[in-house]
């Protein structure tokens, strides 16, 4: 989108229909000293390209992607690593989608085998917000390319919770149990989120290595453009801090420019922090119990932010979430809308009564 390009497009498609656009990112990116460059692939598989009739498609655009990358790396001259970019597949899986798990499995499956076909160094799956997903596209991994290490992602709300409700903790001991060589936090609503989040994940299961990749903050629409609130300045504080609490994967997401990387590889190549320095984590306070009078009629409102907006359809799990964590006499639930396209923060309105009774505005 910064480079010009509306997102109403498939930004995926870029990749085949304006390599020389994709090229110069990447070449951008490498040049403010990233180390590691992600393909133009992160929606790039069947389930989400057949919203534009590319699904079949899917094999062409990631081999094409993971070689312009490829290509960027040997022009730039610099010893850096191509990581193949896998985000969620835009359907929940069953039982709170349409998607089998099997389903799931292929699509992934299908995109991981072209990244790998297109000489990837490495698997990073970013953005997810349901662990049984995530966990369908690493052993979809392990099937198809074993040898290739991995990276596996998610974002997280302020809460410091998935959208579907899992803890940091979680997520971690999941991850490890799955064998992937790196975990961490990605997206979300910025930096100290993102870092806090990574450190949890690092105190629940140490032996794994970690990343933290946040996006640049919450956006905002200023003459049609989506600008990010997080400078550079800002990223270079949180790259230290990142490097002293012992995260090895740092880097950014949505709103994250060259500058934002320039700053980043400065701030790490400044005298490092000392780890006593960094804030103490603090225990996440658990939900509590709802008091019985607002069983007969209850107002909820919900604040959705970018990070949900990925992957818009899993919504509807965070409503069945939502369900199994009220009291047994609410028996009704809210559908949530299936596309919430129209900006990059929503907020929608739900009011829970019993029997039948449903209302929702956006």
């Amino acid at each position: 989108h910064g480079y010009g390009v509306s997102l109403e497009r498939c930004l995926d498609e870029i990749t085949l229909s304006q390599p020389g656009l994709v090229l110069r990112a990447h070449s951008e990116y490498l040049a403010a000293g990233a180390d590691v460059i992600e393909t133009n692939t992160f929606g790039a598989n069947r389930i989400k390209l057949e919203e534009y009739d590319l699904a079949e498609r899917a094999g062409e655009i990631n081999t094409a992607g993971a070689r312009l990358a490829r290509q960027a790396v040997a022009l730039s001259g610099r010893h850096a690593f191509v990581a193949g970019s896998i985000g969620p597949l835009g359907k929940g899986m069953a039982p709170f989608g349409p998607l089998s798990a099997a389903t799931a499995r292929a699509a992934f499956q299908e995109q991981i085998a072209a990244l790998a076909a297109g000489g990837v160094d490495l698997l990073l799956f970013e953005t997810f917000s349901d662990l049984a997903e995530i966990s369908a596209a690493v052993e979809a991994a392990h099937t198809v390319a074993p040898d290739l290490p991995i990276v596996a992602q998610m974002t997280f709300v302020e809460e410091r919770r998935t959208i579907a409700g899992h803890s940091p903790e979680e997520v971690a001991n999941a991850l490890c149990e799955l064998g992937v060589a790196v975990a961490g936090a990605n997206c979300s609503s910025g930096p100290a989120l993102v870092l806090r989040v990574a450190r949890r994940m690092q105190a629940a299961c140490p032996t794994l290595y970690y990343a933290s990749q946040p996006n640049a903050g919450y956006p905002t629409r200023q003459s049609g453009r989506l600008m990010y609130p997080s400078s550079p300045s800002y990223f270079s504080d949180f790259a230290r801090q990142a490097a002293a609490a012992g995260i090895r994967l740092i880097g950014g997401c949505c709103g994250t420019t060259p500058e934002h990387t320039a700053a980043m590889a400065a701030g790490l190549r400044a005298a490092p922090l000392d780890p006593a320095e960094l804030p103490q984590l603090t225990s996440i306070s658990q939900p509590k119990a709802l008091p019985e009078a607002a069983l007969r009629e209850l107002f909820i409102g919900l604040g959705i932010d970018p990070a949900l907006l990925a992957d818009p359809r899993s919504l509807e799990l965070a409503a069945h979430t939502l369900q199994q964590s009220l009291l047994a006499e609410l028996d009704t639930v809210v559908r949530m809308l299936e596309s919430l396209r129209e900006g990059p923060r929503c907020w929608g309105e739900m009011v829970y009564a019993p029997a039948d009774q449903q209302t929702i505005r956006t």
